[in-house]
């Protein structure tokens, strides 16, 4: 299933610089480091993630940690682009688990089925996962340009390779006159934005859950958004119900497996 190469950067690099055999020596520990920086962010919070934490985990010296990763915002982004990797792959491997379910739908019913496990996937990820995704979100969801500029370029690609699976899907649709004609990219990212705000309510439920409901508002918002794009509300209804019934926005595994497989 692991098909993204987390390390694209670095590994053009190693290439440069080192033997095949080095190369898998620096990626199973650039796999140590990142899994580590993981497991301080989800036992003590994102803001005890610094290197110097990480150091101390793995207990080693924070410049032995500078040879892999220039600063903390370096470390995060390539914590940003795991998440997203392993997302994407979970979010195909749901689509796939649906096949059989969508055998006998129109290739436009299909492409719209697979917009809403993509849809019902993230939702998922965001309320079960909420370390992943607070860590995938820390500079994401904000109005400051917080990272640097290379980290954020690298973060941004990965975030727009994902998003156009979901255009792709989008258009899909739209080709065989499921959702009406537009811009499926400005689509999938509007979809994306909308569910990216949907799941901040989880916060706010803390102090409001008789009134605060994120998988609704998300539900809600996912609906709102393809009925106003074209499609049948009644459509809309049945595959997002059946969708989460079944199983199929339920990603399975977690970011760990992605890393596993890149340090190997």
């Amino acid at each position: 299933m692991i098909s993204h190469n987390i390390y694209l950067v670095y590994e053009i690099k190693d290439r440069q610089t080192h033997s095949p055999r080095v190369t898998r020596k620096r990626r199973a520990r650039m796999q140590r480091i990142l899994a580590t920086a993981l497991d301080v962010a989800r036992e003590e919070g994102r803001d005890a993630l610094t290197l110097q934490r990480v150091a101390e985990r793995l207990d080693v010296t924070p410049a032995a940690l500078y040879r892999y990763f220039a600063s903390k915002d370096a470390l995060v982004a390539e914590l940003q682009r795991s998440v997203i990797a392993w997302l994407a792959e979970a979010t195909v491997e749901r689509i796939e688990a649906a096949s059989e379910y969508a055998a006998e739908l129109a290739p436009g019913d299909r492409a719209l089925l697979d917009v809403i496990i993509t849809a019902l996937t993230f939702e998922h990820f965001a309320s079960t996962a909420p370390i992943e995704f607070g860590l995938l979100s820390m500079y994401l969801s904000t109005p400051e340009f917080a990272l640097p500029q290379r980290e954020a370029a690298q973060v941004f690609r990965a975030a727009w390779g994902s998003l156009d699976g979901l255009a792709q899907r989008i258009e899909t649709a739209s080709h065989h006159g499921v959702l009406s004609r537009g811009s499926a990219s400005n689509r999938a990212l509007a979809l994306w934005a909308g569910l990216q705000g949907a799941a901040q309510t989880h916060k706010l439920m803390r102090s409001a859950p008789d009134r605060i409901d994120p998988t609704r508002i998300a539900l809600d918002l996912v609906r709102s958004l393809l009925v106003g794009w074209g499609a049948k509300a009644s459509l809309v209804d049945l595959f997002a119900e059946d969708a989460r019934s079944l199983g199929f926005t339920d990603p399975k595994g977690s970011v760990d497996d992605l890393l596993e497989a890149a340090g190997t």
